[in-house]
């Protein structure tokens, strides 16, 4: 791998280290995996409802299998569902949330 991708790989651990916090990753298959991850509430607005989703910035070797449409993650006791997932080449992952009901 080229050191490019080995410089990517560090910042995105950084900045997890600096401006994550734990969350608990809830698959839809089943089990459980707290890690840290970098999360945005209330991000962007959307025109289809609920109207405004959050993101999360997480490091694909933090989890324990590849994140799902339909997983969810829950932050300070809020549950959130996974319905959009963008993986750059330096395996670092945005997940897109919406609070579930």
């Amino acid at each position: 791998m080229s050191s490019w991708h080995e410089a990517v790989k560090d910042l995105d651990a950084a900045v997890v280290q600096t401006f994550g916090r734990e969350v608990l990753y809830l698959p839809e298959a089943g089990g459980a995996a707290a890690i840290r991850a970098v999360f945005q509430p209330a991000r962007e607005a959307e025109d289809a409802s609920p109207g405004v989703y959050a993101v999360l910035f997480i490091r694909l070797a933090d989890l324990p299998a590849a994140p799902a449409r339909g997983d969810e993650v829950e932050i300070d006791g809020v549950r959130y569902k996974v319905f959009d997932i963008e993986t750059d080449a330096e395996l670092g992952s945005v997940l897109r949330l919406r609070k579930t009901a």
